[in-house]
């Protein structure tokens, strides 16, 4: 009986010291149940540093755009020809709403294991001048090839358009971004300046008075828990490619008006012009009718770069 309780008492004794251990901090256990002891160096030390100073050669080249600004560029970016060259870079980010395995490991992964690593780190450029400067490898300007905008298209396309009020009543894709004078009211939104584009939406101010306003469509949507965004630069530029919004912001509907007014026009490269444009304006119920849906405007519409999409 005896012998019993000593048994028991030494189970007691060395159950509440191993749990007094735990407590302390003086024995771990990890998710393996494999047990480790910590280290009471520094972070310093777990690092094991194999040099005191790391150095990087990189080679960078500077170029000059149409508009005189310097853009820089990895040596792998670029093909330089005899009297030409061009550069793209391509660069892809991966997002995610939850904790990846690797961020997980690097913050609470084993703290023990030593990593080789460099106290500082050197990065010796060395940058070469494309198409200036005394060393130049070419005498070129890259300029993207901006296709002639058609006066003629356009202007016809415009003549005849919808009069309904505070409304979308036109759309045209183009390689140049757009303006109206003469039209008070009425504006060009660029598409992709939003996620769903624009809308226009009959509202009432602080005083009860109706009022149209014009601003990104109302679209309920579900972001996803991973998404990508790729970001790419070239030299030269890409062409613009802008899907453009054309709406009557008033709350007037034009029955049965022609009016006069100016289009301009402006590429990318801030290159301007006008146009002279007359537009009757009518409208009638199915007006009202036409609905844009996930990017489609089922209504009048031009397009510049892929004529089939509006006929």
């Amino acid at each position: 009986m005896k012998n019993a309780r000593k048994l028991v008492a030494l189970g007691v004794f060395c159950l509440t010291y191993s749990l007094m251990s735990c407590s302390d901090g003086h024995h771990v256990s990890d998710a393996t149940g494999e047990s480790s002891l910590p280290s009471s160096s520094s972070e310093e030390d777990e690092y094991f540093f194999i040099d005191s100073t790391l150095h990087v050669d990189v080679q960078r080249y500077r170029a000059l755009n149409f508009n005189k600004d310097t853009t820089f560029w990895g040596a792998s970016d670029c093909e330089i020809e005899d009297s030409t060259f061009s550069c793209n870079h391509v660069e892809r980010h991966e997002f995610s709403y939850g904790i990846r395995d690797d961020f997980y490991d690097d913050f609470f992964g084993d703290k023990t294991k030593k990593r080789s690593g460099y106290r500082d780190t050197i990065y010796d450029t060395t940058y070469t001048d494309i198409n200036f400067g005394k060393n130049a490898l070419v005498h070129y300007t890259p300029v993207a090839e901006i296709p002639e905008f058609d006066r003629e298209a356009v202007a016809k396309a415009l003549s005849k358009l919808s009069g309904e009020r505070c409304s979308q009543i036109f759309e045209l894709r183009s390689n140049y971004s757009l303006k109206a004078i003469g039209l008070p009211g009425f504006s060009w939104k660029n598409e992709d300046d939003v996620m769903f584009g624009y809308d226009a939406y009959v509202d009432r101010d602080d005083s009860g008075q109706e009022k149209c306003s014009v601003q990104s469509a109302r679209i309920q949507y579900t972001m996803s828990s991973h998404y990508s965004v790729v970001y790419r630069r070239s030299l030269p530029e890409e062409l613009d490619d802008n899907t453009l919004q054309f709406f009557n912001g008033t709350l007037t509907t034009f029955q049965d008006t022609t009016i006069s007014w100016k289009l301009v026009y402006t590429d990318q490269y801030r290159r301007a012009d006008t146009l002279d444009i007359t537009t009757k304006f009518e409208y009638d119920d199915s007006d009202s009718l036409r609905i844009k849906i996930y990017g489609f405007y089922d209504g009048a519409c031009y397009d510049a770069i892929k004529p089939s999409n509006c006929k």
